[in-house]
């Protein structure tokens, strides 16, 4: 059966394909995203897009530490995101912030 305790760690080591809940229910072996939204919740008490937007936040984060000079437009590929203005919609929809004041903000604490 399924495994909900296992879903953040499959996100985790599958987030550059996993770009919606959806796709991460079927990662995790769910059918029907309903129900994978529902066990998540019972078992974390938080909704999995709200995990899901902080995981792939904080990966996208770690990856513009490591690779200071990537483009952005990589980075949209690398995250799985259709383009560039995708990555700085989400980024800038869930941090209030652009990938450049982001990226800036990372190299000055470094």
């Amino acid at each position: 059966m399924y495994d909900i305790k296992k879903a953040g760690t499959i996100l985790e080591e599958n987030i550059s394909s996993i770009g919606n809940i959806t796709q991460w229910a079927m990662a995790v072996g769910y059918e029907k995203t309903s129900k994978f939204s529902w066990e998540f919740r019972k078992h974390f008490g938080v909704r999995p897009s709200e995990v899901f937007i902080e995981i792939k936040v904080e990966n996208i984060l770690k990856y513009m530490a490591t690779y200071p000079e990537e483009k952005n437009y990589c980075i949209s590929l690398e995250f799985g995101f259709a383009n560039e203005k995708a990555l700085y919609k989400f980024l800038k929809r869930h941090t209030q912030k652009t990938p450049t004041q982001l990226r800036k903000g990372i190299t000055k604490k470094g």
